[in-house]
């Protein structure tokens, strides 16, 4: 996987959004980013957006460098692009993203409107790079990174990412293996004990065929694979995330090229849409471009 170089803030709510910027910059000292975009996307149809509620001011260029200014502390030597547009927040970020050449989104989600967290999902969905959704409750800090696995093409870009990050924030990786008890194992005439512990084994041998094809760069990686009885892994996984003290759940994308775009999947969609800490989804760059020339097209852009 490449180095994360240019990322692209999205920027929706000034007096929120700082938060992503407090979040940013630490990791930009870390990974020696080197490019940060912050984009506002006005809505076309809708009433200027605002610095707060309070002020009423519009949201301009200025008012994006003076949130960076205030708020992001990277390593100093980043170029700082701020830009205001008008249109569809999805085309455009999209459509940034693309002529920009950014590795990395970063999109916040808000504990209240739903709206934000399914343009989050819409995003990461769509975008051709990889996605850092930030709950506005995030903690700045990446001590323990998790990451939900199985013995595939898109859990080992994952896996590599992850450990990319952890090498350069000197976090600690948990590679989590959730398996599914079916309900028919009685049916083998094996207790629940007796499956539990055949399909943990099965599980197990499924991390080491995974890892051993990983450069993990000397990253630490602890496997722990979870029986999943009621057929709902994302409850599992977020639990575990709890009990580890987690701060970022890395999980890959499952790409297709192509107008279909990317197959997020069920756990991968509901853990940005609910997990309490950063989720960051894990795609190869360049696929989905094919979205872009879809929406573009039906939004008469191109």
């Amino acid at each position: 996987m490449e180095r994360t170089r240019k990322v692209l803030v999205c920027i929706h709510e000034p007096a929120r959004d700082y938060l992503m910027l407090r979040y940013a910059g630490p990791v930009s000292r870390a990974r020696q980013w080197k490019e940060v975009h912050l984009l506002h996307v006005q809505d076309e149809e809708g009433p200027p957006s605002s610095v707060s509620p309070a002020e009423g001011e519009p949201v301009t260029v200025e008012t994006l460098r003076e949130l960076a200014t205030a708020h992001f502390k990277g390593h100093g030597k980043e170029e700082l692009h701020c830009d205001v547009v008008k249109g569809s927040a999805l085309v455009e970020i999209l459509r940034y993203a693309h002529d920009k050449d950014i590795d990395a989104i970063i999109v916040g989600r808000s504990a209240q409107p739903v709206r934000g967290a399914l343009l989050a999902k819409r995003v990461t969905r769509k975008a051709s790079c990889n996605v850092l959704v930030l709950p506005i409750t995030a903690q700045v800090k990446t001590d323990t990174i998790i990451c939900p696995v199985r013995d595939s093409e898109c859990s080992a870009n994952a896996v590599t990412v992850a450990c990319d990050v952890a090498k350069e924030v000197r976090a600690k990786i948990i590679c989590l293996n959730v398996y599914q008890v079916h309900p028919g194992y009685s049916r083998t005439g094996a207790s629940l004990e007796e499956a539990e512990a055949a399909l943990e084994e099965a599980a197990k041998r499924e991390c080491e065929r995974l890892l051993s094809r990983v450069d993990t760069q000397g990253v630490p990686v602890m496997t722990q694979c979870v029986p999943d009885l009621y057929d709902k892994p994302v409850p599992v996984i977020l639990e575990a995330a709890a009990r580890a003290s987690a701060d970022l759940i890395v999980i890959g994308a499952r790409g297709r090229s192509g107008a279909a775009g990317v197959l997020l999947g069920a756990v991968t969609e509901q853990l940005i849409l609910g997990s309490p800490i950063p989720v960051l989804a894990v795609k190869k760059k360049g696929e989905c471009i094919g979205i872009l020339r879809a929406l573009l097209t039906i939004a008469g852009q191109e």
